[in-house]
């Protein structure tokens, strides 16, 4: 960024002395000047478009929708990639309304800090969510456009608010919440490394989800490394098969969305975020 805007400024310099110069020099001064803003425009300034078109496409976006006073919905999550022989463990959502697996994970909580910052924000809560129980405190509000850039700044920074993952892999594989799939003898601790952040762009939200408003729903990525102890029990998990709460799931079954093509079958629903985790990216499809 420093290296674009020296070059703009040199730009400057050029054309401001070629104004001052003698009429023989001035056309090798304003010559180079312009010459230097047009390349840095065009080469410097279109590169950094084209690699942060997605973070132009939000702002932007959120602007044109401030411009109506509209509030976007912010859901803010983290998903393990938990694989072994080629499949990917999911889990049963807990929200009776979607019926689909996923992989393990779920929102961010809020802490005491986090309401401050949220109220700095003007966001209010995401009624659809419930707000008592295990779901209360989940970090999906809804913050005015306007400032939809530096609510998405401020997560970045993961300050004044939940940084762990440890929880929601508690709750779903542990006994937290649900049944207990694995032993809390070789999983006292789990290690794992953060792989990326999946961000959708502002979108509508489906139809058939509930929510008629625009959305953002971010999703970070973790791989987890098991131990020794904890790759043997993850594969007699596996030996054991599928459950009502389990399921290991192929790559290309995650990318049908639970269809089987050689069966010819949709076996069970998978979610579409469950795609996006292990491809990496956001798809409409």
């Amino acid at each position: 960024m420093w290296a674009f805007i020296l070059k703009l400024v040199l730009g400057v310099i050029l054309l401001f002395t070629g104004t001052k110069a003698s009429l023989a020099l001035q056309p090798e001064f304003i010559g180079g000047g312009l010459i230097l803003i047009i390349a840095t425009i065009v080469v410097d300034g279109g590169g950094f478009v084209i690699g942060n078109w997605g973070r132009f496409r939000f702002v932007l976006h959120t602007k044109l929708l401030a411009i109506r006073g509209v509030y976007v919905r912010f859901s803010m999550s983290y998903q393990y990639i938990i694989k072994v022989c080629d499949k990917y463990l999911l889990v049963k959502n807990s929200n009776p309304n979607w019926h689909w697996y996923q992989h393990v994970g779920g929102k961010y909580k809020r802490i005491q800090e986090t309401q401050k910052i949220l109220n700095d924000f003007d966001a209010t809560d995401d009624l659809k969510m419930k707000t008592n129980g295990l779901k209360k405190g989940d970090l999906a509000v809804f913050v005015p456009a306007k400032n939809a850039v530096r609510f998405l700044n401020w997560f970045g920074t993961a300050r004044d608010r939940e940084v762990s993952h440890w929880r929601e892999f508690y709750e779903e594989l542990l006994g937290g919440k649900e049944q207990q799939v694995l032993s809390r003898e070789n999983f006292r601790y789990v290690n794992y490394k953060f792989i990326k952040s999946v961000i959708t762009p502002v979108k509508k939200a489906p139809i058939d989800s509930g929510w008629n408003c625009w959305e953002v729903l971010q999703y970070d990525v973790l791989e987890l490394i098991p131990t020794y102890e904890q790759q043997l029990e993850l594969e007699e998990l596996l030996n054991k098969g599928d459950t009502e709460y389990i399921k290991w799931a192929s790559a290309a079954l995650i990318n049908r969305l639970g269809h089987d093509d050689d069966e010819h079958q949709n076996k069970y629903k998978i979610g579409p975020h469950a795609k996006w985790v292990i491809n990496l990216k956001w798809s409409a499809q």
